[in-house]
């Protein structure tokens, strides 16, 4: 699929210069690339983060974008890279479940192990495939690549589920996926779960209510609202929610809602 936008994803940061190597490749073998920078702070080695930034990305994204996502914790080893496509979309990753989740917003209709040796460049390094082969690859597809030039078919590709809350009469239980730059607190729980007056625990912390906004509450004081994700986070007002109260991935969250809304 033919396109001028590529979006990129990692977890290189900004202080070296990784991230302009990729885009270097990309626009020395496909001139006249748009390329959106999603994010390149996802903390090192962190595959969920990226599955959830990838995720919450693309339906903000031009029709037809490929997104080239780089974080590969076994970059060298005996993993794959994979090429898979929706109706709108096409994506690069490392075979380690980072394209999960993007059926939580489009159906993938065909992947592929991307084998192509010939669009690599000449000198592959073990620790940085995102330069030596996902970038040529992408430019190649960017610029309308066959698909069956890219490789095979390949439906196995790792799969992390994505972990869907669980309602038990009027309570919902849940669990943290994402603690962005402000340290709010991302969780699994959407809009639809929970009502306006609900209680919620979470790190032995009890909030009463969904709040609208940041600025809902005082200065400092901790708060649950629905972010612009579309899930419910939990913040502190000018305050950093996971450090003041030690949240991490993982940790459950519970709501208990008012079944009279």
């Amino acid at each position: 699929m033919k396109t001028k936008y590529v979006a990129l994803l990692s977890d290189f940061g900004t202080n070296d210069p990784f991230v302009a190597a990729m885009k270097g490749v990309l626009l020395s073998r496909a001139p006249g690339l748009t390329i959106i920078d999603i994010t390149h702070q996802v903390p090192p080695q962190d595959v969920q983060t990226a599955a959830f930034y990838l995720m919450t990305a693309i339906p903000y994204m031009p029709k037809g974008t490929l997104f080239m996502t780089v974080v590969d914790p076994t970059v060298g080893t005996g993993r794959g890279i994979v090429w898979a496509k929706t109706a709108d979309h096409q994506f690069i990753a490392p075979d380690n479940g980072l394209i999960s989740w993007v059926e939580q917003k489009e159906k993938i209709l065909e992947a592929r192990f991307i084998s192509n040796s010939s669009l690599f460049m000449d000198t592959i390094s073990s620790t940085f495939h995102g330069r030596d082969i996902m970038a040529p690859v992408a430019a190649a597809i960017a610029k309308g690549l066959p698909e069956k030039k890219i490789g095979p078919v390949f439906n196995d590709y790792r799969r992390l589920p994505f972990p869907q809350p669980v309602r038990a009469g009027n309570r919902v239980t849940g669990q943290v996926i994402a603690i962005d730059h402000f340290g709010n607190v991302v969780t699994n729980i959407k809009r639809d779960y929970l009502s306006a007056r609900a209680v919620f625990n979470l790190a032995g912390r009890m909030l009463k209510d969904l709040k609208l906004t940041y600025a809902s509450v005082p200065e400092g004081e901790a708060l649950a609202v629905i972010g612009s994700f579309g899930f419910l986070e939990f913040s502190v007002r000018n305050g950093n929610f996971a450090r003041t109260f030690d949240v991490k991935i993982g940790s459950p969250v519970e709501a208990i809602v008012s079944l009279d809304e």
